[in-house]
């Protein structure tokens, strides 16, 4: 970008700017989102070892509906390890691989808010550009 843009580019380059900003900040939440759901998936996890076998519990069917069912192993659980393919593991290795999922979760947050910064960056230079450019314009007239 160079200082002899018009104000109309820099405006545009200003907006989409905006809209990036944007986009990341809805990413950043999902992120943040899904580590919770891991916290408290691990939480669930970690509460399995208390519980014995033939238990009563709520399992979650999706969208809000819940069904009464029983615990028929309370010392393994059953993990998704990608796509359509499932695996079953003990309590201990299921809570490594959620934990490992949030350390990943982390890393791309740590990304995102860097991400946010180098725009809120661009902003203000182009921000400080324009305001030099309004100011040149009123001492010319």
């Amino acid at each position: 970008m160079s200082e002899q843009q018009d104000p109309q580019q820099m405006m545009q380059e200003y907006q989409q700017i905006q809209q990036q900003m944007e986009q990341v900040q809805e990413f950043l939440e999902q992120v943040e989102q899904n580590a919770e759901e891991i916290d408290e998936t691990i939480d669930a996890v970690q509460s399995l070892e208390g519980v014995e076998e033939g238990s009563p519990i709520l399992a979650r069917l999706g969208s809000g509906v819940l069904a009464i069912a029983e615990i028929k192993e309370t010392d393994q659980v059953i993990t998704n390890i990608g796509g359509d393919n499932f695996e079953k593991r003990d309590l201990e290795s299921a809570e490594e691989v959620l934990e490992g999922r949030k350390n990943d979760l982390e890393e791309t947050r740590e990304e995102l808010g860097s991400t946010l910064q180098q725009l809120q960056q661009q902003m203000q230079r182009l921000q400080q550009q324009l305001q030099k450019m309004q100011m040149e314009e009123q001492h010319q007239q």
